[in-house]
C-alpha cells in the first residue's frame, strides 16, 4: 500500500510548470520562441495561470525569456540539465520532502510519528527521482514521441 500518491506531493502549479519546462524543452533546439498562449495550449492550462507560471521559471533561471516582438519563452541548453527538482523548490519550495506526514512539528528519526518510518522512505524516493531526473531528459522522451504532454 503506497502512502503517499505522487500527484498528491505537488501542487497543480508545480504539475504545469513541470509540463510547461519539458515542452520548452523539447523544442530547445529549434531556436524558437514561444508565447504564453502557446505554451499554454501545449500543456492545457489557462493562459493567464501560465503566464504566472512561466515568469516564476524564469525567474529562477530554468526558461528564459526575451521580451519584444521576437520574444517569448524558450530554453537554452545548460537548462536542459537542470533536475525537475529545481522545478519543485521554484514552484512549491521543498517542505513537501521535509514535513512530517501527520503534521507534528517535531517528528523526526529521534522523535517519530506513527507513519514516520514508512513515509520518510517513500518520501525520499519521490525526491530522490525528482533530484535524478533532468528536464532535458524528459524532453527527449516527448521529442521521440515516447511520452505526451497532453491528455488524449
Amino acid at each position: 500500500m503506497t502512502l503517499l500518491k505522487p500527484n498528491k506531493v505537488i501542487s497543480k502549479s508545480c504539475k504545469y510548470a513541470i509540463r510547461a519546462a519539458i515542452f520548452l524543452a523539447s523544442r530547445a533546439g529549434e531556436d524558437v520562441k514561444f508565447g504564453v498562449k502557446e505554451v499554454a495550449e501545449e500543456i492545457e492550462a489557462p493562459s493567464a495561470f501560465t503566464a504566472k507560471i512561466l515568469r516564476n521559471l524564469n525567474k529562477y533561471k530554468i526558461v528564459t525569456s526575451l521580451k519584444g516582438p521576437y520574444g517569448g519563452f524558450y530554453c537554452e541548453n545548460y537548462q536542459l540539465q537542470l533536475p525537475v527538482i529545481e522545478i519543485v523548490n521554484a514552484i512549491d519550495g521543498l517542505a513537501v520532502f521535509k514535513e512530517c506526514v501527520m503534521g507534528l512539528h517535531q517528528c523526526s528519526d529521534e522523535h517519530p510519528c506513527p507513519m514516520h518510518h514508512t513515509y520518510a522512505k517513500t518520501r525520499n524516493d519521490f525526491f530522490k527521482s525528482f533530484e535524478e531526473t533532468t528536464i532535458g531528459s524528459l524532453a527527449s522522451d516527448l521529442s521521440k514521441g515516447a511520452v505526451y504532454l497532453k491528455n488524449p
